[in-house]
């Protein structure tokens, strides 16, 4: 009887512990936030998702205007930790900040090492080659003779040789986000990947970049489409609730694309 007692006292007082630290966990990255009274976010420039201005040097697009949101519901200031694409990742593990929001491609490799949100937007691809390249065609990409641009830790330089196995791909080791189109116009690479809207905005920087490129594939038929979400460290659970939350109004109401376009429209017309 004695040893059915210490059982049940045992149970009881690990059930409790438990009970403790899921009550810890529920109130973690939130709470922490709120206690400091600051949102950090690691972001790296892809516009119009998020990018330095030009006049300020400070950080500004889609993902600054919901991060403000984000901050503002929560009662706490913003604070923007910019980062590589390289290293954006490694910053959160370390926590040097608190959640990525910034245009990540959710894959299968990033979820073995951070959580996503939901989804607020999607990606996919065209293949984009110099205007006199001799490749007039996808089914011509296939080949160790042909060369990929794509900066070090984006999908960019991950995907040509899922699609393409045979490829090479040239590595660029920058924070220049037109790195990997300029690598095609010097003719430094035969081939870049490039999402519609990025494309977009590169035309309407440089007038003459339109001229001096072909895409293989438009909008219809566009490669490797994705999810674009936001990453937290797998244990904040809390904030993932809230921030899907957030997501999930933001998205089903059509504002995220609406503050996208207008975005892109406001770079187009600068």
């Amino acid at each position: 009887m004695n040893t059915f007692r210490k059982f049940g006292r045992v149970a009881t007082l690990a059930a409790g512990i438990a009970l403790a630290s899921s009550a810890a966990m529920a109130q973690g990255l939130i709470k922490e936030i709120m206690d400091r009274g600051t949102l950090r976010i690691g972001v790296a420039e892809s516009p119009p998702y998020q990018f330095p201005d030009t006049m300020s040097g400070e950080y500004v697009g889609l993902n600054i205007d919901l991060a403000k949101e984000v901050a503002e519901i929560m009662g706490v200031e913003l604070e923007v930790v910019p980062a590589s694409w390289a290293t954006l990742i490694t910053g959160l593990e370390v926590n040097q900040y608190d959640v990525v929001m910034a245009n990540l491609f959710a894959t299968p490799q990033r979820a073995l090492s951070v959580a996503f949100s939901d989804p607020f937007d999607t990606y996919g691809f065209h293949v984009m080659v110099k205007a006199d390249s001799p490749i007039q065609s996808l089914d011509e990409l296939n080949s160790p003779d042909i060369s990929f641009a794509g900066v070090v830790g984006t999908v960019e330089a991950q995907y040509p040789k899922e699609l393409y196995p045979e490829v090479t791909v040239n590595e660029l080791v920058t924070d220049q986000a037109n790195a990997g189109p300029n690598s095609v116009i010097s003719g430094n690479s035969d081939a870049y990947l490039v999402d519609p809207g990025y494309f977009r905005v590169l035309s309407s920087q440089n007038p003459n970049f339109a001229s001096q490129v072909r895409l293989l594939n438009d909008e219809n038929n566009l490669l490797k489409q994705v999810s674009l979400s936001y990453a937290l460290r797998p244990e904040n659970t809390d904030m993932m609730g809230f921030l899907n939350v957030f997501l999930q109004d933001k998205v089903a109401n059509g504002v995220i694309v609406k503050m996208r376009d207008e975005w892109f429209d406001n770079i187009a017309a600068n």
